[in-house]
Formats: structure tokens, C-alpha cells, sequence
């Protein structure tokens, strides 16, 4: 018999609108961004939650020490709240975690590319890995020091990242980089979410797949875009590139899309179809190819995606913080809260070490 919502997230309830007040009262970017130097922003982290970080500048006066004690604090909020919450709904956050670990993980793939493909010195960049645990019983110093493809795989048999790892060989990545590898366990990632949406309660359910299919929507919308057009990606690999949720993947339009000549695929087919917002943004970019198509970085720029992506998970965060209290809904809002808040500290931060004005800065992070 599954608990009633009320008991499973009567208390975490109120402990995260706590957290999210505070938050939400704090001035902590504002002073970040007045501050005139590195230095001044470390004093306004000193008397704050961010302490920690302050204190890993005063050890090390190193700026990716400072964001290594960030992650750190983001995997103790989800582990906070796992805690206190139970079975399902407990898994599922502690699946949102793991997203985290892929990332770590796909870190250390990247350095054992460099150290043992490249023949690149990575020593100094492995002090960077977090080498804990966070969900999987990863042997993490042994990935990073792996001489073989097969002892990087061996560190990870105890995790479902193995299946993916163990599906490529050395030699193939020696050739084609590790493109295909990333995107398939980005894909695992998310195919494991949506099945673990399965297992929630009807309202968790709902509240989580609201905001996971959108995501996974625009991620899609992002692909089609960057590779479909932009990179002229031939339309099987393309296909494989999708995560296969949400309306854009598995409608027509984007099917037909996909079957296209690359040199024939129009971007604003599937924008307009599926996210009319995005019409009001600066799109005119991909109208045509010109100058534009020369830099990938000024027609995503042109193109919005990304910052689109970023208003509508707000929106749909947002959303969720006013609706049923007794939802997974808000610690999602609260986790959004949480990474959004952390993201801009350290956007400042490295806006403050590269000498960069205030004004630049806002530029960026707004």
C-alpha cells in the first residue's frame, strides 16, 4: 500500500519552501556581480551558505577547487532530500543524481582519450574528477588511471553505464572520436528517467513527466538544429541521435525532416511546428545560409534554442513550486532552483578571474 502523499512529503515540504525563501530572498548574485574583483566576490561568499567555496580559495586559491566544492554541495542536496523521502519517489531522485555521476563519468572517459589516444599529460586535470561515490560503486581513481579501454570498462561493471562503455572498442573510438559514445549514454540516461517515471505515484508521475518530456522536446529540437542542419548529419545517424520521447521524436514532421538532404532540411519546419514561442526570437539567421552557417556559434546564437529551453524549464519550475505541494513537483523546482543558483556563482566567479566588467557579465548569465 503506497503512502499518502501527504506523509511522504509533509516535511521535506516545508523544508524545501524554507530553502527556496532563502533563496529566493538572497542577494548573493547581485553582490557577486558588484564585487570589483576575484577577491571581493570570495569575501561575499565567506558570509554566506557558500562558505565552503570561500574556504577552498583561501587552501588552494584555485578557481576549479572552488567549483569542485560547488558539485559537491549539489550531490549533498539531492542527497538530502533522497533521505527524507521513500521508496519510488526516494529512487527517482537518486536517478536524478546519477546524472551527475554520467557527467563525472564522461569527464574521465575524456581524460583517458587524451591521456592514452591523444598522448596528452592529464595529471593535472584528473585532480578534478570527483572520486567519491554517488550512486554506483564506481572505482573512480582506477578509470582515471586506466591503461586500456578494457580496465576503464572494468572500473564500471558494477554500474548501468557498463553496457553502453562495453559496447565500443578502443580502436573504433581511436577513429571516430567519442561523439556516438557520449550521445549514447546521454540517451541511456534518459531512457532510464522515463522508466523510472513509471514507478511514481500518478501525481508524481504527471508532475515529472510534464517537465522531462519538454526537455527531452527541446534536446531533440537542439539536435535536428546543431546536426541535422548545421552539421549536415546523414539522416540515419541523425535519427539515432534522438532520444526517443516526447512529440518532436516520434512525429511525422520530424521523420520527414530527418529524411531530407542535409542541404535541403529547414530548422524553422520543426520550430515553428512544435515551439511557436521561438518565432519571436531572432531567427532570421537561418532564413539563409550565408555568412551565418560559417560560425555554429553565432547561428545558436541567432537561433535561441538554448536560451528558449532556458525560459521554458523556468516556466515549467515555476509552475511547479505553485502547484500541489504534496508532489515531487517541488523538489524538482527546488533542484532547478539549486543548479540555476550554483551556474550563475560560478559564471561570476570566472567572470571575476578573467577581469571582465559587471555589465559583461549580467550580459552573459542573463
Amino acid at each position: 500500500m503506497s503512502r499518502d502523499p501527504v506523509d511522504t512529503y509533509g516535511f521535506i515540504n516545508a523544508k524545501l519552501r524554507a530553502k527556496i525563501g532563502l533563496m529566493k530572498q538572497s542577494h548573493i548574485v547581485d553582490d557577486l556581480l558588484k564585487a570589483s574583483s576575484l577577491v571581493e566576490a570570495v569575501s561575499t561568499l565567506r558570509d554566506s551558505r557558500y562558505q565552503r567555496v570561500a574556504e577552498a580559495y583561501d587552501r588552494t586559491g584555485d578557481l576549479q577547487h572552488m567549483e569542485m566544492v560547488l558539485l559537491e554541495m549539489e550531490i549533498e542536496m539531492y542527497r538530502e532530500v533522497a533521505r527524507f523521502l521513500e521508496g519510488t519517489s526516494s529512487a527517482f531522485v537518486r536517478h536524478l543524481l546519477s546524472k551527475i555521476e554520467m557527467d563525472n563519468l564522461k569527464n574521465c572517459i575524456r581524460l583517458w582519450y587524451s591521456s592514452i589516444i591523444r598522448h596528452r599529460p592529464i595529471r593535472y586535470r584528473s585532480e578534478y574528477v570527483f572520486k567519491q561515490r554517488m550512486v554506483y560503486p564506481i572505482d573512480w581513481t582506477a578509470l582515471v588511471n586506466a591503461t586500456s579501454w578494457e580496465a576503464l570498462g572494468n572500473a564500471l561493471k558494477d554500474s548501468p553505464y557498463y553496457a553502453v562503455v562495453h559496447s565500443y572498442e578502443e580502436t573504433t573510438l581511436q577513429q571516430d572520436g567519442l561523439f556516438e559514445l557520449e550521445a549514447d549514454l546521454d540517451r541511456s540516461w534518459y531512457l532510464q528517467l522515463m522508466e523510472s517515471t513509471k514507478e511514481l505515484s500518478e501525481d508524481d508521475r504527471q508532475a515529472a513527466s510534464t517537465i522531462f518530456l519538454e526537455e527531452i522536446d527541446l534536446k531533440n529540437l537542439l539536435v535536428l538544429t546543431r546536426y541535422g542542419w548545421y552539421h549536415e548529419m546523414p539522416s540515419d545517424q541523425l535519427k539515432r541521435q534522438l532520444i526517443p520521447f516526447g512529440r518532436v521524436a516520434r512525429s511525422p514532421e520530424t521523420e520527414t525532416y530527418v529524411q531530407k538532404r542535409p542541404e535541403d532540411r529547414n530548422p524553422l519546419d520543426i520550430i515553428n511546428r512544435y515551439f511557436p514561442g521561438l518565432e519571436k526570437t531572432d531567427i532570421s539567421a537561418l532564413q539563409g545560409r550565408g555568412s551565418v552557417h560559417q560560425d555554429e556559434s553565432s547561428v545558436l546564437e541567432n537561433l535561441k534554442i538554448e536560451g528558449y529551453l532556458a525560459e521554458r524549464r523556468q516556466h515549467l519550475y515555476q509552475r511547479a513550486l505553485a502547484s500541489d505541494p504534496f508532489s515531487i513537483g517541488l523538489p524538482l523546482a527546488y533542484f532547478f532552483l539549486f543548479k540555476d543558483e550554483t551556474n550563475m556563482i560560478k559564471a561570476i566567479l570566472n567572470g571575476k578571474y578573467y577581469g571582465y566588467d559587471e555589465q559583461y557579465i549580467r550580459g552573459v548569465i542573463e
